[in-house]
């Protein structure tokens, strides 16, 4: 019998990669639940999918809106007998100053990065714990252990969403299902273009270079179904965020001067 994964975000990024990914590597043995709200992209990788020999069920819908959250778990409890695997994974940022961000931006942030995260989290963890297995990935970042100038909403919620993750491993434990968080630093996705979080990967390429998505998603793949709490993309991330923890003022002034 096929796995049921869902994935979200799925219509570019880190999302289309992971959705690739288990396509390529299992084929027929997964079936893909595509989430995004852009049809015509998330159709487009659909086709991909499927091209790859995976079965794939898309699903539009904007995950910063709690109504439209309940319409995809409704469609999932009518639909699939189980839930194997969620990759939790739509997000955005903005990033300039906090006094420079607009209201409409901060609650954007908020609203897909926390909010629905959370509600993707929490539904998938209660149709886990009632079949007794499933595992939840949390997209988390970099940003959800460290502090960086001019990604303070971006880093609030990624440290809110560490947390609740975190917790969430602990309330789930008992009943099979399993918790992981990723946390890549800048990975070469659309992400960064300009009508989104607008940064010149460039800038940064000396002192943490942009990694390929297919490292992201591969790394992902690795840990699927495993007691992995966390994993950082590349794993060399996991000394500087240990290092922000014992070293916060000298780590501030470091990433600091990685921003500029």
């Amino acid at each position: 019998m096929s796995k049921n994964l869902l994935i979200t975000g799925a219509s570019s990024g880190i999302g289309k990669a992971v959705a690739l990914e288990f396509a390529k590597r299992d084929g027929s043995k997964n079936h893909l639940i595509l989430v995004a709200r852009n049809q015509t992209k998330l159709e487009l990788v659909a086709e991909e999918a499927r091209k790859l020999g995976a079965e794939v069920t898309t699903l539009t819908a904007d995950l910063g809106k709690t109504a439209e959250i309940a319409k995809v778990f409704t469609a999932l409890e009518k639909n699939f007998p189980t839930l194997d695997l969620v990759f939790n994974n739509a997000g955005l940022g903005f990033v300039k100053e906090s006094y420079m961000l607009g209201d409409d931006e901060v609650e954007q942030i908020i609203d897909v990065n926390v909010k629905g995260m959370i509600l993707v989290g929490k539904k998938a963890a209660a149709i886990m714990v009632k079949q007794g297995h499933g595992h939840i990935i949390f997209t988390s970042s970099l940003a959800g252990y460290v502090l960086l100038p001019k990604w303070s909403v971006y880093c609030a919620s990624k440290w809110g969403i560490t947390a609740f993750a975190n917790v969430l491993r602990q309330e789930v434990l008992k009943f099979g299902v399993k918790v992981t968080t990723v946390h890549p630093g800048p990975v070469k996705t659309e992400f960064f273009d300009s009508n989104k979080a607008n940064v010149d990967l460039s800038a940064s390429e000396k002192s943490m270079p942009a990694i390929p998505v297919g490292d992201v998603s591969a790394a992902i793949y690795g840990i699927a179904y495993t007691d992995k709490k966390r994993i950082f993309c590349p794993p060399s991330l996991s000394v500087a965020a240990e290092a922000f923890r014992l070293f916060p003022k000298f780590m501030e002034k470091m990433f600091a001067k990685l921003v500029k």
